[in-house]
């Protein structure tokens, strides 16, 4: 009877999921002192890192999709940790590779902010070089993950607090992420004034200087879609995240120019044209804008000529 019994228990413990030893850390905020030791911080940022490896090598065959996983929200407010469980958010996929792919991230996301929780926390006793690492491996792949609230404050801190005459970011680097706030700014916010802002201030603070972002801040000011999709093809992964928060916004200034100025335009020419996209067909176009346009073979008919009174429907003699 024992020995069943003990048998019974050996088998329950062996079916019991191993916990996650990146959910096992708590909030230092909520109580949790796992990560107010320094080497206990850089071990924890190890296990996030390979988790990212892991996250990388487990979806290869499809990353963008991956990345692009998570729900997303463009309010820094409305896209909490975990992300995943946000509800009245936009999903892309919805197949379950990309529901894991989301979990996963979730869980990374949910770690980092730990970290960096901790980080803050600790920040007497944490070095300056170690506080930045974590803070520019957070900025990239949150970036990457589409998660306003990860990267948009670790921005700000990284630039006017961790950025110090003692313990400088490189300068290729600031370079980097001084564009990714302006862009920001420009972007996702939809707030040019506080890009040109930003820019005006590091010139002068960071000797700041970028044409990518010259000229992405020039195609949003004056509405110029042919510029902006062109640079989006020409810049990297992340500044193209970041670039994409305007992409609805673009598409439809593009949409809205096309159709008060043409008639009828090409098919092709509206399809990839406004949407910078050779993906896009003009059915999707059509039902995501909600376009009354119709299609007459290769041509989208915007405006029908209207016939002044008394004009005969064709010339006379029915030619």
């Amino acid at each position: 009877m024992t020995a069943h019994s003990d048998l019974g228990k050996s088998s329950w413990s062996r079916l019991k999921p191993v916990k996650d030893p990146l959910d096992a850390v708590g909030f230092v905020s909520k109580g949790d002192q796992k990560l107010r030791d320094l080497k206990a911080q850089e071990n924890y940022f190890s296990q996030i890192k390979q988790r990212y490896l892991e996250f990388c090598a487990r979806h290869t065959g499809d990353l963008d999709a991956a990345w692009a996983s998570l729900p997303t929200s463009a309010s820094g407010d409305a896209t909490k940790n975990p992300p995943a469980s946000i509800p009245g958010t936009s999903v892309k996929s919805k197949n379950p590779s990309s529901a894991s792919a989301s979990a996963e991230l979730s869980v990374i996301l949910l770690s980092l902010r730990k970290l960096r929780e901790a980080v803050l926390s600790t920040s007497s006793q944490t070095s300056a070089s170690f506080s930045q690492h974590v803070h520019i491996f957070s900025i990239k792949l949150s970036i990457r993950a589409k998660h306003p609230p990860s990267y948009y404050p670790s921005l700000r801190y990284l630039l006017e607090q961790l950025h110090t005459p003692s313990h400088p970011v490189p300068q290729s680097e600031l370079n980097e992420f001084v564009s990714y706030i302006i862009l920001d700014y420009a972007c996702r916010q939809e707030d040019l004034v506080s890009a040109f802002e930003w820019r005006a201030r590091a010139r002068s603070q960071y000797s700041f200087q970028s044409s990518i972002v010259d000229r992405v801040l020039a195609a949003l000011a004056h509405d110029n879609w042919i510029v902006f999709w062109g640079l989006r093809k020409e810049v990297d992964s992340l500044t193209r995240a970041i670039m994409d928060w305007a992409e609805d916004r673009v598409r439809r200034r593009a949409l809205q120019a096309v159709g008060s100025a043409y008639p009828n335009v090409g098919v092709k020419w509206i399809t990839e044209g406004c949407t910078g996209d050779k993906t896009w067909t003009w059915e999707r176009l059509a039902d995501v804008e909600k376009l009354g346009w119709q299609r007459e073979g290769d041509k989208i008919i915007i405006k029908k000529p209207r016939l002044r009174p008394g004009q005969p429907l064709q010339p006379a003699g029915g030619k």
